[in-house]
This record gives structure tokens, sequence and C-alpha cells, in this order.
């Protein structure tokens, strides 16, 4: 996406690289801050689309972990939309009504999750389970920048993702000493 590399991209140059006029974007998105609305939308509507099939509720564990690792960027993008696009979260609120409650149910969601997961032993119990969420997030917005400079190849993410985590969060890992 132009827009995660150039924060400043014009509207034209965004097009472009859309392979679409000018003219036909400003059809659908007269300003740039509705293109941007619309595109947070999109963030958070693929979030709550890869929880869904993740199974978080209701599939075992490791299992939902590896399937919601395997999305890790449509997570890291969601934390990833103020910087990613050059606003603030404060102005993304503005931008987008219900951005905070979407935000808020991704994380509660998530948060249900790990829960579940100490209670069954996966993950660390000595760690709250929002810490958890915000290393999932930290990681999913990592993994996807690493990629997008190059640094990791894509197929190699999920894998990443889940090294990285689930050797610091394991049940059986303990705290270092």
């Amino acid at each position: 996406m132009v827009l995660s590399r150039d924060r400043s991209a014009s509207i034209q140059h965004i097009a472009k690289a859309a392979g679409v006029s000018r003219t036909t974007l400003a059809r659908y998105f007269a300003t740039r801050e509705l293109l941007i609305a619309a595109l947070v939308g999109r963030v958070l509507g693929e979030a709550l689309s890869v929880l869904d099939a993740a199974g978080l509720e209701e599939d075992p564990v490791d299992v939902a972990f590896t399937a919601l690792a395997k999305h890790y960027r449509a997570i890291g993008q969601v934390w990833g939309l103020g910087y990613g696009l050059g606003y603030s979260w404060l102005h993304l609120v503005e931008l987008v009504p219900g951005m905070d409650a979407a935000v808020d149910k991704i994380e509660q969601r998530l948060q249900a999750f790990f829960e579940r997961g100490q209670v069954q032993g996966v993950f660390r119990q000595d760690l709250p389970a929002q810490w958890l969420v915000g290393a999932l997030q930290g990681l999913a917005e990592t993994t996807s920048d690493l990629i997008a400079d190059e640094a990791m190849g894509a197929r190699q993410g999920a894998d990443f993702l889940l090294a990285m985590f689930l050797n610091g969060a394991s049940a059986r890992a303990g705290l270092a000493r």
C-alpha cells in the first residue's frame, strides 16, 4: 500500500499505485480523509474476520493461535493505522465513527482468548493477558514491517511470529532468571 511507504502521498500518487485515474478515485473518495476512513474500516473489518475465522472462542487454543498467526498482517495493521497513515490515533477516531468500539472489540476478544489459553496452560499465567495482546500486536506489526522492508520473506511471517511469541509466552518457558 502506497500510504504505508509514503504517508504524504497525494491522491494522484495513490490513484496511480492503485492503477486507476485520479478522477476514478475521486468518484469513490472525494477527499483524502474519506479514503483514509474507508481504509481504516476495511482494516478493522479484516481483523474482525480473521478473529472469527481463527475460532478463538471454540477451537483448541493452539489451533486457533496458529490460525491467527497465519493472518498476522490483518492484526498488525490495526495497531499500525495511525502511524502507517500519518494520522494521530485521535484524528482517526474523529474520521472513523465507531473505530474505538471496533478496536476495543478486537482487544477484548484477543484478551479473552489469551485468558482461556492461560487457564488451559498454553500461555504463561504470570503475565497479564493484556500484555500478551500487546505482544501479539507488536509482533504482528513488526512481522509486516520486516516483510515490507524485504528483511524477511512473506512465507516466513507466520512461523516467525509463532516462534517469537511462543518462545517467550509458553507456559513451559517460565521466567528468565
